[in-house]
């Protein structure tokens, strides 16, 4: 049995990592409410569909538009799983799937659980991964009764990257 890998499967192996790599940084990026990042992570040509939500053309408008739709939340926390990615010279695609929490600032008591799925197409633009497409599809929404612990209670209090 052999255990190297080629050059050629090293090197998809890499840009796999990579681009599995922008998918948590959106997450986290969506979270802290970090525009800069998000604007970082699209193609300035990139297109976004938020499931029935939006349909979004470049990457300042996809900020925005993240920006936007979670204003009202205290906190939120993207469990981001990239299940599987497939690299193709200098684009790629990406499946994730997403738990999301969400705890609205006039609803501290509730929080709002989704699961959905993420199908990405991205470029290798400049040496760096970003997103080209990305379409998000809810599977299922739920309202669950909560206690805050002390990870939302800190978060209310710190500033939020804007």
């Amino acid at each position: 049995m052999n255990d190297q890998m080629s050059n050629a499967e090293l090197h998809e192996a890499v840009h796999a990592q990579r681009v599995a790599g922008v998918m948590t940084r959106y997450g986290l990026a969506c979270d802290e409410r970090d525009r800069a990042t998000l604007e970082q992570l699209f193609h300035p040509e990139a297109r976004a569909v938020y499931d029935v939500d939006s349909d979004l053309s470049g990457n300042t408008a996809i900020a925005e538009w993240i920006s936007g739709a979670t204003e009202h939340l205290l906190w939120q926390q993207h469990a981001m799983r990239v299940m599987r990615v497939d690299v193709d010279g200098d684009r790629a695609t990406a499946v994730s799937y997403l738990t999301s929490h969400q705890v609205a600032k006039d609803a501290t008591d509730v929080t709002l659980m989704m699961n959905s799925r993420y199908d990405t197409e991205l470029e290798l633009t400049d040496g760096a991964w970003r997103i080209r497409r990305l379409h998000l599809v809810v599977g299922t929404i739920e309202h669950r009764p909560i206690v805050l612990g002390s990870l939302v209670a800190a978060a209310s209090t710190q500033e939020q990257h804007v």
